[in-house]
């Protein structure tokens, strides 16, 4: 059975279909009340990067990854290296280094045995033979804190860039996501698409997650927005002053800080803690 207040939004939403006036609201007496019915957009831009593992995560993958070597079968390191090349000498350094731990009790540690032999040295020109392999190709790896980061840019969708980052929209004094009325012959999905290129312009290219609700918000004014969920695909917000003030792309925890306690109450669980 659905929910008392979402079956009075698909009333109120039916009878806008039909031609009527504003729709209505069951009351405990089942009487109509009037009511407005609003859509929002939760958009959202996705992790760009994986988040790095932290304590445990750090300590687990260690461990499982040394269970994985003491149960392998011993390398043939003589039938893939040439010996005294240099690929064998890196291996070698790599192995002692897994050879040499131990996440066991301490007193039952076998006694090290290094892996690493004597270097070969040329019989004719006297001098170890370098191996110098392929030329390999590397690859610059960028740093996750990017410039938006390091200055505190919260307009900028090249921030937190291992993290989910939502569009919130400032109207008046408060700090909301996009929304705004449902026009006749409207549905949720639509008005809340329309909703977010008013009040941010047409500059986005945006997807929403199915035309259904995530979550609604109940305002005292006797106000019930309906959120869809939507991803942002390209582009960036260019708000209309009549409409919001002002945008920011923020974390879930920013959104905590930023809107009311009300309104956090009602959207928190649409929300990803990534």
């Amino acid at each position: 059975m659905l929910p008392r207040r979402l079956a009075a939004a698909q009333i109120n939403i039916c009878a806008r279909r039909a031609g009527f006036s504003t729709g209505a609201k069951l009351g405990s007496s089942g009487a109509a009340e009037q009511m407005a019915v609003r859509a929002g957009l939760v958009l959202q831009r996705d992790p760009i990067v994986m988040q790095q593992a932290k304590g445990f995560e750090v300590s687990a993958d260690r461990y499982f990854g040394w269970l994985d070597y003491m149960t392998a079968e011993r390398f043939p390191r003589d039938f893939f290296f040439k010996k005294g090349s240099t690929a064998e000498a890196k291996w070698m350094e790599l192995e002692d280094q897994r050879a040499n731990d131990w996440f066991f009790d301490p007193k039952t540690k076998p006694e090290f045995k290094s892996v690493k032999r004597k270097v070969i040295v040329d019989e004719i020109g006297g001098k170890q033979q370098a191996d110098k392999g392929p030329t390999i190709n590397t690859v610059d790896v960028h740093p996750r804190e990017t410039e938006a980061d390091a200055a505190g840019d919260v307009r900028s969708l090249e921030r937190k860039l291992d993290r989910t980052l939502y569009l919130l929209v400032k109207v008046g004094s408060q700090w909301v996501f996009p929304q705004g009325a449902v026009e006749a012959e409207e549905a949720l999905h639509q008005a809340a698409k329309r909703n977010l290129r008013d009040a941010c312009g047409g500059e986005m290219d945006v997807w929403t997650v199915g035309h259904g609700p995530v979550g609604h918000h109940e305002a005292g004014d006797r106000t019930t927005t309906f959120f869809i969920k939507g991803h942002i695909l390209r582009g960036q917000a260019k708000p209309a002053s009549a409409l919001a003030s002002d945008f920011r792309w923020v974390t879930r925890e920013e959104v905590e800080s930023a809107v009311s306690p009300e309104y956090w109450g009602s959207v928190k669980d649409m929300l990803s803690s990534i």
